[in-house]
């Protein structure tokens, strides 16, 4: 009975309590404790399969399928049938020209470089380093002929088309009909010596000059008064300096250094070739106007061993690979594969009989703190040695950030405002705010030292050149700060930036006493470590390049960007570690492939949901 009446007081103080609004803690707790959550109905964001064959199609060229794959797709009366007709669609787009196209763009987009401008255009373009031929009009006696600007020297060239000379005497021209390197299979006229094959002439002073050695006027470059222009025409180039600065036309050649880089990873995606050649390759490709380039530097540098090769510049000549969009044989404008030691002396190829490679065996090393000898050159390294590349990144500290960001991903951005840093002395990568970026910039900025820009061959723009190599080897003169050494001399910037017993510079003064060239140390010390690696003691670019791969930073980056074109979504590396390094793992499975991989991708449950 007690009991009863102490139930029913019980429930009617709850009851009470409830409605005076007066809550304890364990009502509290009842009332506005979480509800139990409710069932989620499973997710279902499979895509349709005619969706997906879309997103098959799309991703990898560009363009939707075609009505007879979806009618056949409609058609398809079991999810057998459906899967064979995916796998068929992936496979056809694969070997589609249109995803060379594909892989071109997307190129542009990952290897983002500028303009071949630094070291090549001014008021006028002067990047192809050669002798210009102009072009007689078509109402002159010689319609279409080819003449060189500095023909006379001081006097004007053009009177050639009127048969004067210099003086506007009645003068008839020679005349010669020519092969030119950038038109196989044609036959062009040139007046005037142009066309001999006159290789050296003496100048005012007595000196012997050599006419495959061209020097920058305001305009135009040009080669000595009275030159040939080589065999075929090779120390020349048919440019206007004032019209063919274009950097969107393709008939000229500013545009082929900046498309160089995307063009060797489409190449790469085409030919099944590995992705980390980009960073460790002794090869690339390009067009008669690339390969030109490449011809010029050389020549400039002071290497003649390509006067006498007349096949370089002939599509047909070899069977190398090329690109798809350029079948017919002898098409100057086809992107074919070169090593590029064998257009370009300096840039080694580092293999037996120059064969082609990206492999991590190939090494030089060469220090100059224990030597006064030259190095042979650079060892090649994909897009970290490409002359449009390294020029679009005038420096050595931006190149190494630049490429950073592109093959290992990494970001550089101001350090927390809380964060404090020893003081700044001399070396910005062992004091001060810069210490935040320089201490990874500056181990990786050793690397690109050997490129930069001389205003002696060519003052209003100064070409590219690598110092220390061939006809340019580094006296105390160059850092001394004395006249010509000033101004926008390379010498000049070296003896403000390469500061002995700094990060960048890891030399003593006695060292650069006893060899200039020791401000050149372009490899990293065995001390240093980059991406939480040694370095293997490969000088230039190529230790560089070894180090991202060797390091897992390239393939982990690569991983990221293709998953996030093929598939759609950009990784987190805060939060989706591990899903990177399983992708990673499996593109170095595949051998770095890029069909290979995209086949494992596209394989993935995540390839099929959509919204």
């Amino acid at each position: 009975m007690h009991w009863h009446l102490h139930s029913k007081s019980a429930a009617v103080l709850a009851v009470m309590i409830t409605i005076s609004g007066f809550v304890g803690i364990d009502a509290h707790a009842q009332q506005c404790g979480p509800e139990a959550p409710q069932e989620a109905e499973p997710l279902n964001d499979r895509m349709s399969d005619t969706r997906l064959l879309r997103r098959i199609v799309l991703g990898l060229t560009g363009t939707t399928p075609t009505l007879e794959q979806y009618e056949a797709m409609g058609a398809a009366a079991t999810p057998e049938e459906r899967e064979a007709i995916l796998r068929s669609a992936l496979e056809e787009a694969l070997a589609s020209p249109k995803f060379y196209e594909r892989m071109l763009r997307f190129g542009h987009e990952w290897i983002a470089v500028g303009a071949y401008t630094t070291g090549a255009a001014g008021d006028a373009y002067q990047g192809d380093m050669s002798g210009h031929l102009f072009k007689c009009p078509a109402d002159s006696l010689h319609p279409g002929a080819y003449y060189h600007v500095n023909e006379f020297g001081s006097g004007d060239p053009a009177r050639q088309c009127k048969d004067q000379d210099a003086d506007g005497n009645t003068a008839v021209p020679e005349v010669h009909s020519v092969e030119p390197w950038w038109a196989p299979g044609t036959r062009v006229e040139v007046l005037g010596k142009a066309g001999s094959n006159v290789t050296q002439v003496v100048d005012a002073k007595g000196q012997t000059l050599d006419c495959g050695i061209a020097g920058g006027g305001y305009y135009d470059p040009m080669l000595p008064a009275g030159c040939g222009c080589g065999p075929n025409l090779v120390w020349c180039a048919p440019l206007v300096g004032l019209n063919t600065k274009s950097n969107n036309d393709l008939r000229v050649q500013r545009r082929h250094p900046y498309e160089e880089p995307a063009r060797l990873f489409a190449h790469l995606a085409w030919h099944d070739r590995p992705l980390s050649d980009l960073v460790l390759g002794n090869y690339s490709v390009g067009t008669n106007w690339l390969r030109a380039l490449y011809v010029r530097f050389g020549r400039q540098m002071g290497s003649n061993a390509l006067d006498a090769n007349t096949t370089w510049w002939r599509p047909d000549a070899d069977n190398a690979p090329r690109d798809p969009l350029h079948p017919a044989p002898n098409d100057p404008q086809a992107w074919r594969e070169f090593v590029v030691e064998d257009l370009e002396p300096f840039h080694l190829a580092l293999t037996d009989n120059r064969a082609r490679s990206g492999s991590l065996d190939r090494t030089y090393r060469f220090d100059p703190r224990t030597t006064t000898e030259a190095p042979k050159g650079l060892p090649t390294a994909g897009v970290l040695t490409m002359i449009g590349a390294m020029s679009s990144f005038p420096r050595e500290r931006v190149r190494a950030a630049r490429f950073l960001e592109i093959f290992a991903c990494q970001s550089f951005s101001p350090p927390p405002a809380d964060v404090h840093f020893p003081p700044y002395e001399v070396d910005p990568a062992t004091g001060g705010t810069c210490l935040h970026c320089h201490k990874t910039l500056d181990p990786a900025a050793i690397s690109f030292k050997r490129w930069d820009f001389n205003p002696t061959p060519s003052y209003y723009v100064p070409w590219p050149f690598i110092p220390g190599v061939g006809r340019y080897r580094v006296t105390k003169d160059w850092l001394s700060g004395r006249y010509p050494y000033t101004g926008n001399a390379p010498g000049y910037r070296w003896k403000n930036a390469f500061l002995p017993n700094t990060v960048l510079t890891p030399v003593t003064p006695e060292q650069i006493t006893a060899n200039p060239e020791a401000v050149l140390l372009d490899t990293m010390p065995e001390t240093y470590t980059l991406l939480g690696m040694p370095g293997d003691g490969t000088m230039g670019p190529l230790g560089f390049g070894k180090l991202l791969v060797r390091s897992g930073e390239f393939d982990r980056c690569a991983a990221r960007k293709l998953y996030a074109m093929f598939i759609g979504r950009e990784l987190n590396p805060a939060t989706e570690k591990g899903f990177i390094d399983k992708l990673a793992r499996e593109f170095v499975a595949r051998d770095r492939k890029l069909r290979s991989f995209i086949r494992y991708l596209y394989e993935q449950p995540e390839m099929r949901r959509g919204l």
